[in-house]
């Protein structure tokens, strides 16, 4: 018997994950990681983010924040959805920028946003963030950092 419930509850905990199947990925790219050459997974990182940019000018271009939005969900599959990214930087105050995406949802939906160049030089690095899925203006799934309000 008490291998039963131990085994109820590993399947409960394999089951657990994100109720939304929303997953945020963050990439923080520093001037300082042009010349780190230590680790060959983060070099790798860094030179896919540079990409294409040849003059110092260009890579100072591409500093700052990187994120990518993945979502699973069947329910909404060819269906309209829109993505809102929303953020606060640390010199904006407290006003709240946002960038929005939509497209024709299937099994997996990416999305892809980045706070980089002058902006990113200017008002500096992102504080708190907070991303939503909505659907014909409802929200149906949403996930936000520690730090948003």
């Amino acid at each position: 018997m008490k291998w039963l419930l131990a085994l109820v509850a590993v399947v409960l905990a394999s089951c657990s994950g994100d109720p939304q199947g929303l997953t945020v990925k963050q990439y923080h790219l520093r001037e300082s990681m042009f010349r780190e050459k230590n680790d060959l997974m983060a070099r790798g990182e860094v030179q896919r983010l540079l990409h294409g940019a040849v003059t110092v000018e260009e890579r100072l271009q591409k500093v700052g924040q990187y994120y990518h939005i993945i979502w699973n969900d069947d329910a909404f599959r060819g269906q309209e959805v829109e993505v809102v990214f929303e953020y606060l930087q640390a010199s904006s105050g407290s006003r709240v920028k946002s960038f929005r995406t939509s497209g024709i949802a299937k099994k997996r939906f990416d999305a892809y946003f980045s706070v980089v160049g002058t902006d990113y030089q200017r008002n500096g690095r992102v504080l708190a963030w907070r991303v939503s899925f909505r659907h014909q203006g409802k929200e149906i799934a949403s996930k936000k950092s520690y730090l948003w309000r």
